[in-house]
């Protein structure tokens, strides 16, 4: 009886250690590391984060609704105190992550979450697989609602086409930013906040609509750079220009057709040589000259003369101050 007993325990020591070996590894067979893109934001600027997900599990991930692992994020205001989702998925489109493979996934935290104060947020990414949690690092989130720079009403403040257009200004990166924001009027929610780039505060941002409802938003990106921003009525983007003018020049007008035009910039154009890349435009000198007058003279050493032969005529010299000149009566 004793023999039997030591015989199965012989048998349990080794099935633990089996099953301490085999389910060991589990806890590393899924390697989570992520990042935010701006660990400052505006409010209600997109969220975005990139993970990267390494699944040495020995099968296929499948995130999504209704695959067999899910993502979701643990966000927090204040200590232990979780912000509550939107019940939109983070993951929309189903991912699938062969085993042995490794996957960047990238999303939007602000559609999945209620991040809707400015404030400082802690965020910890959470990948469940079969009953089994694996957790990413923690790392800190600064909303700001930024300082508006300008602010425009457009429509009837109960019409469903009503818009309220904020130009806002954040500092990110030890560079100041400019963000443009479009709110309805009818319910208060935002529907579309984008970062229009780099300000330079010389110039005050300028802002019209035309008559087809594009806003066209112009603003000093560079000392001697502006860029115009143009985004349709619901905010989607249409496309960027980049000018070269004196800030006392440029402006947006309306035209009596109600189109708007940028006057006083040149519009950098694109390289022949090279498609897709913009190209400065060459601007003509400050103070215009004329070639044959004042020309600069030739580069290289000055001609020297050979000395005169005799004695040396004095040489005029000019008195150092006033108090110095001669005077006659």
């Amino acid at each position: 009886m004793a023999r039997i007993r030591g015989y199965d325990m012989k048998r349990l020591v080794i099935l633990l250690l089996f099953w301490a070996a085999s389910s060991g590894p589990v806890l590393a067979q899924i390697e989570l590391e992520w990042s935010l893109a701006n660990d400052r934001t505006l409010l209600m600027e997109p969220i975005k984060a990139t993970l990267t997900i390494a699944n040495y599990s020995g099968k296929s991930l499948s995130l999504g609704p209704h695959g067999n692992a899910r993502l979701r994020f643990d966000v927090e205001d204040q200590p232990t105190s979780l912000v509550r989702e939107t019940g939109r998925p983070l993951v929309a489109r189903p991912i699938v992550i062969p085993a042995g493979d490794t996957r960047e996934v990238e999303v939007n935290l602000l559609d999945a979450y209620r991040i809707v104060r400015g404030q400082t947020y802690m965020l910890c990414p959470l990948l469940e697989v079969d009953g089994t949690r694996f957790m990413g690092r923690r790392l800190a989130l600064e909303v700001q609602p930024g300082l508006e720079v300008l602010n425009r009403r457009y429509g009837m403040p109960d019409s469903r086409d009503g818009r309220v257009i904020s130009l806002r200004q954040m500092n990110r990166r030890r560079m100041d930013r400019l963000f443009f924001r479009l709110d309805s009027t009818a319910d208060g929610f935002c529907l579309a906040c984008y970062d229009l780039g780099r300000l330079i505060r010389f110039f005050v941002p300028r802002l019209e609509r035309d008559r087809d409802g594009v806003f066209h938003v112009l603003h000093q990106s560079a000392p001697d750079r502006f860029t115009l921003s143009r985004l349709d009525h619901e905010g989607t983007p249409l496309g960027v220009a980049f000018y070269i003018a004196e800030v006392g020049q440029i402006r947006l007008e309306r035209d009596s057709e109600g189109a708007v035009h940028v006057v006083g910039g040149t519009p950098f154009e694109e390289d022949p040589e090279r498609p897709g890349v913009l190209s400065a435009p060459s601007l003509p000198p400050a103070n215009p000259y004329t070639p044959t007058i004042g020309e600069l003279p030739p580069k290289g050493p000055a001609p020297t003369q050979p000395p005169a032969r005799g004695r040396a005529a004095p040489r005029a010299t000019t008195p150092a101050t006033p108090a110095q000149e001669p005077i006659s009566w």
